[in-house]
């Protein structure tokens, strides 16, 4: 068992907070906390060989994909395989994913999970 302090681990690349293969050792399982200010669009996605729930800790927000947008509001998750979608926060957003490689697949060394 390892404890993490959540802060301590912020990744530039993804301006999100994640405990994946560096921290755990293993390269079978991640998880990450985000904020989003409001009125801010972000890109984020499963990429390929990754299954994610996004939960909405706190604020409301527009998914969109493909040109339909997704409202998402405070304590809902969506479930995203293999997806691309951009996260519009409409108030600020605090949220969590839990995720985990469907296949096996090699990183680049930057990435976290």
């Amino acid at each position: 068992m390892k404890i993490f302090n959540i802060k301590d681990c912020f990744q530039n690349d993804w301006e999100e907070y994640i405990i994946g293969s560096r921290e755990i050792g293993k390269h079978s399982v991640y998880f990450v906390y985000g904020e989003v200010p409001r009125n801010e669009r972000r890109e984020m996605g499963a990429p390929k060989g990754h299954d994610e729930i996004i939960y909405l800790l706190s604020g409301e927000a527009l998914i969109e994909k493909d040109g339909v947008e997704t409202k998402l509001v405070k304590e809902q998750a969506i479930y995203m395989a293999n997806d691309a979608f951009t996260f519009i926060a409409l108030k600020d957003c605090n949220y969590v994913v839990a995720g985990a490689h469907t296949i096996q697949h090699d990183h680049q060394q930057t990435e976290s999970e």
